[in-house]
């Protein structure tokens, strides 16, 4: 049995780390393995009062924890494994390094709060309130965010950032074994709460199940939800947590600002609007992992407190292509929405503005326009200044998809810079763009 369990732990690490690196085009798992989650379908599920075709994908693992426990923790959770060979490698590099040492780790574990029950608690209230928090502590979404960082294109500290939850998992493994999974795991908890109540629920109905032997029981995971003074403290702390993370969420959903400054980060195209996106963003890097030109990059609080690794888009180098809409499709939280073609290619994300001080062509009277080949939206118009042809954007076109920042020659700052508003269609008074959107 114990051998069997390996293998299948094994086999779903290996589906689940070929599926997130995408080595296969057709076997994406962008979306899948955060949606996976139990705990992240239903937080979104409340935060956004609706339920999605994604969420449903954590149907089966809720189904299967009232049937179960934690029976996906001892069995199938790639990141619970992960945590295992860490701990297995860190044992064997120990007794090499101290043969004397024995099996027994020197630093206790039980002196550690049973926090995962608290944390489930708090994100469910702060998901009642309308702006979810601590998204990212889904042992699923770590995993995801670690191999989105494989699928950049360029390597750099910030398209990293989203591997660090899951390698600070590792540390903190290295120092106490089962630490996370046994005390701190908010998606364990609440697969041990289902089975708690999918047991009571039998009971009541008078269906007896197989004995718990055959649930499979690992010698890892015993998250325990009653407190050791009692379930009635214990049902107090899980009220407290619930109305803790409500309250909380209520706070910083209050103090955030539904209109991004034109400073702001300019968000992918369909996503939601601030201050809603920092709290249902779970930093899961699919939409990073999703765009082939690599310009999705996590933010450093440039919108404000609470958007820290939320996706923001980067055009100093790339754009965002009018036919590409891979990053509409991928998110498991509908942070970024889904869109077709049509709605992706008339949607404005922002807009562009020409800083006539820095422009070869205003500021030096150089002929450029390069910005104006390279607008596919017709946005960018020609008006004569002293003789030379100078560029000069119209808003009512303006896409805002970075084309004519990326490619502007101006340095060390580009002449033409792309700043954020709120996301909505624009309307195309041009034919020839009308009749080129229409013939897509």
């Amino acid at each position: 049995m114990h051998h069997q369990r390996t293998i299948l732990r094994i086999g779903v690490l290996a589906l689940a780390a070929i599926a997130s690196v995408q080595v296969f085009p057709w076997l994406s798992g962008a979306a899948v393995w955060p949606a996976a989650s139990p705990l992240l379908a239903i937080c979104v599920a409340v935060a956004v009062r609706s339920v999605s075709l994604v969420s449903l994908i954590g149907l089966p693992l809720l189904a299967l924890a009232l049937v179960r426990g934690r029976w996906f923790c001892h069995h199938l959770c790639p990141t619970g494994y992960l945590l295992i060979l860490v701990d297995k490698f860190t044992r064997l590099w120990r007794r090499h390094r101290r043969p004397g040492l024995g099996r027994r780790h020197p630093v206790s574990m039980h002196r550690f709060p049973v926090l995962g029950l608290g944390l489930c608690f708090v994100m469910l209230g702060s998901a009642l309130s309308g702006f979810p928090l601590l998204l990212n502590l889904d042992p699923l979404v770590q995993f995801n965010g670690f191999f989105s960082v494989w699928r950049s294109t360029d390597w750099t500290w910030v398209a990293g950032l989203p591997a660090l939850s899951l390698i600070m998992l590792g540390l903190i493994t290295a120092i106490w074994p089962h630490l996370w999974c046994e005390r701190i795991c908010p998606l364990g908890a609440l697969q041990a709460l289902l089975g708690i109540a999918g047991k009571f629920c039998r009971h009541v109905i008078g269906w007896k199940p197989e004995t718990q032997s055959s649930v499979g029981a690992a010698p890892v995971c015993h998250n325990s939800l009653a407190a050791p003074a009692g379930r009635g403290v214990a049902g107090r702390r899980m009220f407290l947590a619930l109305v803790f993370g409500a309250s909380l969420g209520w706070m910083l959903k209050r103090m955030g600002t539904s209109c991004p400054g034109p400073d702001g980060p300019i968000r992918p195209p369909g996503a939601v609007t601030e201050p809603v996106l920092w709290g249902l963003c779970s930093r899961c890097g699919s939409c990073m992992r999703a765009c082939p030109e690599g310009i999705i990059i996590p933010d450093l609080g440039t919108g404000g407190h609470g958007s820290w690794l939320t996706p923001r888009l980067d055009f100093s180098q790339r754009y965002c292509n009018e036919w590409c809409r891979l990053c509409t499709g991928v998110c498991p939280t509908g942070t970024i929405g889904r869109l077709s073609l049509e709605a992706k290619r008339t949607l404005s994300i922002g807009t562009a503005r020409v800083d006539r001080t820095r422009c070869l062509a205003w500021n030096e009277a150089q002929y450029c326009m390069v910005c104006h080949e390279f607008c596919s939206y017709q946005a960018v118009r020609i008006v004569e200044h002293n003789g030379v042809n100078c560029p000069e954007v119209d808003e009512a076109l303006c896409r805002g998809c970075g084309a004519c920042q990326s490619h502007c020659p101006a340095e060390p700052v580009r002449a033409i810079v792309v700043h954020a508003h709120v996301q909505a269609p624009v309307s195309c008074p041009d034919p020839r763009v009308s009749a080129r959107i229409g013939n897509g």
